[in-house]
């Protein structure tokens, strides 16, 4: 029997492919029809996911970069149509994470060859993440960077965090994480529901995406010195013990100090107050077959 799927295309997002090439790419996928809708703008990649779940579609693909992938996770939650990748845009850390390969083609073909698994959603607000999200220091680099990051991809990320480093300071934040307190000084906060960050280090190195949990680092003191310090015990995976670094799983955390910025999946949100939760088993994902790691549960993945 044909599955069907909706490939959901941002023409803008950096190294986008073509579409005279997604178009090749989808017709040779055996056993599926893929239809091509390109977004225009904010939110109608959200809106075209939600009406491929409504129509019953098996999968909705997301091309473009975290922005996109995050939207189209928005629009599938808890409906039975899963979530592929075609990787686009300045990082999209959800697809490098499951090893969706780079090229369209393979990419697509994970739709046939690959497997669907059933993963958390984070959630902040009303909106859900997929990877994760971040209050302080790393939302207010996101606030900045603006248009950059199409010019300069993942460079405008390191740029203009190393001069917000300069400059930005730790707040005293009233924070509460499933009925416990962490208040204190606050310099930047990542909630985590996978593991990668910006598909470079995985800084929430200990969560598992279906285990119905978030796992949170609050870093209480910050600056260019101590983020350098700190960069190796990151790699490590050994960050967690470090001083002025607080870890713990939850499944609900309230900020509820106004006025520090946000972003999800790297894409800026808005200002605190803010509650944090997970919904556990909310999305369906299309992911290669065989996949291992630790990612998972149950150790695949």
């Amino acid at each position: 029997m044909t599955r069907r799927a909706v490939l959901i295309y941002n023409p803008v997002a950096r190294g986008a492919p073509k579409l005279e090439r997604l178009r090749a790419a989808a017709s040779g996928v055996a056993g599926w029809e893929i239809a091509i809708e390109s977004t225009a703008a904010a939110g109608h990649a959200t809106e075209l996911a939600k009406r491929s779940a409504w129509d019953g579609y098996d999968a909705a693909v997301a091309c473009g970069g975290d922005g996109t992938v995050n939207e189209v996770a928005n629009g599938l939650a808890n409906s039975a149509t899963a979530l592929a990748v075609v990787r686009a845009g300045t990082a999209n850390v959800w697809a490098k994470e499951i090893g969706v390969p780079k090229d369209p083609a393979k990419a697509l073909r994970v739709l046939a060859d690959g497997e669907t698994r059933l993963i958390d959603l984070g959630r902040a607000g009303e909106r859900y993440f997929l990877c994760m999200a971040g209050v302080g220091f790393d939302a207010a680099v996101v606030q900045e960077v603006g248009a950059a990051k199409k010019r300069l991809g993942a460079a405008a990320f390191v740029l203009h965090g190393l001069r917000k480093a300069l400059s930005y300071r730790e707040t005293a934040a009233d924070v509460e994480a499933d009925g416990q307190s962490l208040s204190g000084p606050l310099y930047w906060m990542v909630v985590g529901n996978s593991r990668s960050y910006g598909g470079i280090v995985n800084l929430t190195n200990l969560a598992k995406i279906d285990d119905g949990r978030l796992h949170v680092y609050l870093l209480r003191r910050g600056g260019l010195p101590r983020l350098i310090w700190l960069l190796p015990w990151v790699v490590l995976g050994k960050h967690h013990r470090r001083p002025h670094v607080v870890h713990c799983e939850i499944e609900e955390l309230d900020v509820r100090t106004a006025g520090l910025p946000v972003q999800i999946d790297g894409e800026y949100l808005g200002e605190t107050p803010l509650r944090f939760a997970v919904t556990p088993g909310a999305l369906r994902v299309i992911v290669p077959k065989g996949l291992k790691g630790t990612l998972f549960s149950s150790g695949n993945g």
